[in-house]
């Protein structure tokens, strides 16, 4: 009887619940899509980071280009990949090392450009999930002011105050608030946990970038030599 009493308050909640639940599952389904996509992202990150690194310091610059082309997924083989197109010649990988020196520069900034372009990839739809995290609340709030409204219609209609006449405004007063409540903590929480992938994300790929840069140079070194 009570799930019954609780089904018919949200039905009649009218726009706000539709709305409410509207954004329920516009953000699950948003934190659904970034946990599988930031779950990829680190399964290939795993797997490319050190191999791919070691094959540069190696000079193996075809195998590191593979490999990262292999792991498409993960934010470090495409800012790598970045870097090593700017490197070598697909046609004559064994042209790298003669003209290193000169395509550094370029390699640098591929690489940040490629690190600008995954931070905004990585950061897909989170703008959204803070947004229903900060507007969800107020929405509720709205759906709250127009129970109280419609309790107080119903006092001034029968001219009396008693728990029956105002119960029906009121309870779905408290439902709308429940609602918003509901999309706004897991939208927020999910949103500050996203945020520290992206961080993470966004070191590995820094610390990356930085390391092939060193072992670019330690190469460019040993070929003068």
């Amino acid at each position: 009887m009570m799930g019954m009493g609780i089904l018919q308050v949200i039905a009649n909640g009218g726009i706000t619940m539709v709305i409410l639940a509207i954004f329920s599952i516009y953000s699950l389904a948003v934190i659904g899509e970034r946990l599988y996509a930031y779950y990829k992202a680190q399964q290939a990150t795993a797997q490319v980071a050190e191999k791919g690194l070691q094959y540069v310091a190696d000079g193996k610059m075809a195998e590191a280009l593979r490999l990262c082309e292999q792991n498409a997924d993960s934010p470090v083989a495409k800012v790598l990949q970045a870097g090593l197109l700017a490197i070598i010649d697909r046609g004559d990988p064994a042209l790298s090392e003669k003209q290193l020196s000169r395509r550094l520069e370029s390699c640098k900034g591929a690489m940040q450009r490629s690190i600008s372009a995954e931070i905004s990839r990585l950061e897909r739809y989170l703008g959204s999930l803070a947004t229903l995290g900060n507007v969800s609340p107020f929405v509720g709030l709205f759906g709250t002011v127009l129970g109280i409204i419609r309790a107080f219609e119903a006092i001034a209609k029968t001219g009396s105050g008693g728990i029956g006449t105002v119960s029906a405004g009121i309870a779905e007063a408290l439902v709308a608030t429940a609602a918003g409540l509901f999309v706004a903590i897991p939208a927020v929480i999910a949103y500050n946990y996203f945020v520290g992938r992206v961080k993470l994300f966004t070191a590995a790929m820094d610390s990356a970038a930085s390391e092939m840069v060193d072992r670019l140079l330690d190469r460019a070194a040993h070929h003068e030599d």
